[in-house]
């Protein structure tokens, strides 16, 4: 399976900008399955279409794509096989977040770099892909319609908009949206739920155990049947971001050779986690403290809890009280559920 590293950009001046950095071997068209994403793992039809469809994309070298489906289904992963699938691959996929506050100047050295570099010979961007682009406001649409016009004739970087809203619905937007969305055409992707994805579940869940099990050096043979059972008989809201969460936080809590059903707390009673687009733990290296990733972890288990002590406790593998001297050692206490309400501080 390809590797991902994420590092730090130099642009055209050298200027440090934090932006993802996704290096990548283009995967061959006899072992696209292999190749594959974890994410983007399984034998469901929907599935494989999905990875068909965005070959490709990828293969026909689409200038604009678009990218949609619902918080935690993997449109990052999917961003990444096209990317792969490209004549482009051989350089960088730069991912930008249009909630980021210095979206403009990092767009603005892209720019910079497709016009002035690539007559010095500099090394650009072939792909820049921007994530939540139905809250991009109209400058930074600007930007990217400059990204596609300041090329001439010949075409080296392609624009992957990553977005959970369907593409019709975002047209009504500004005409500018409605500007640059017309330049995907049909180059249009939607990734789906994992409910919809058959019997994926399975296949990710051990795909995802495997992982983990590396990550952490823990010796686990594989997950039960009953587990995995009580897996597929999940809904998932948070998609393939929650599978891959509550699995990977089910092998820290396993003990023995196999992941037993109650590795998986919270399954029973039908408590999913929720996830959402913002609830996603990202530690960019090189420079990240075990502090900053400590802070993360607390935040997101917050986040996926709604709050709650006892079941962010639960996600994070720790005691309450231990959670609560970590909220207090860190300035977090405003993450917990308000203490008036003994509905949400029971769960």
């Amino acid at each position: 399976m390809p590797d991902s590293l994420r590092e730090v950009w130099a642009g055209p001046r050298g200027e440090l900008s934090q932006i993802e950095f996704h290096t990548h071997v283009a995967p061959s068209r006899d072992g696209l399955a292999e190749a594959a994403e974890s994410w983007l793992a399984g034998q469901s039809s929907v599935i494989e279409r999905l990875r068909i469809r965005a070959t490709q994309i990828g293969s026909e070298g689409s200038a604009v794509v678009v990218i949609h489906g619902g918080p935690g289904t993997g449109k990052l992963r999917v961003a990444q096989w096209i990317h792969r699938c490209g004549n482009r691959s051989t350089r960088p996929l730069l991912v930008l977040d249009a909630d980021d506050p210095t979206l403009h100047s990092q767009l603005d050295r892209v720019i910079a770099t497709l016009t002035s570099g690539l007559a010095s010979g500099a090394s650009a961007p072939g792909t820049v892909a921007l994530r939540n682009f139905e809250r991009a406001d109209e400058p930074a649409i600007r930007r990217l319609l400059e990204i596609l016009g300041s090329q001439g004739v010949e075409l080296v970087c392609a624009l992957l908009l990553i977005t959970k809203r369907n593409p019709d619905q975002l047209r009504d937007t500004s005409l500018l949206h409605a500007e640059l969305l017309a330049r995907a055409g049909n180059s249009v992707v939607s990734v789906p739920a994992v409910r919809h994805r058959g019997g994926d579940v399975a296949e990710l869940a051990r795909q995802f155990a495997e992982e983990a099990a590396r990550r952490y050096d823990k010796s686990i043979r594989g997950i039960s049947p009953q587990a995995l059972a009580k897996l597929e008989a999940h809904d998932f809201p948070g998609n393939v971001r929650e599978l891959q969460f509550i699995v990977e936080q089910a092998i820290l809590r396993s003990s023995g050779d196999w992941v037993t059903g109650e590795c998986f707390l919270g399954l029973d009673d039908g408590a999913a986690v929720h996830t959402t687009g913002e609830s996603e733990l990202v530690i960019r290296l090189p420079g990240s403290s075990l502090r900053e990733i400590e802070v993360q972890a607390l935040q997101l288990a917050l986040k996926l809890s709604s709050g709650r002590i006892v079941r962010a406790s639960e996600l994070l593998g720790i005691t309450r009280h231990a959670l609560r001297r970590k909220l207090e050692k860190f300035g977090l206490n405003e993450l917990r559920a308000p203490s008036n309400n003994p509905s949400t501080q029971s769960l």
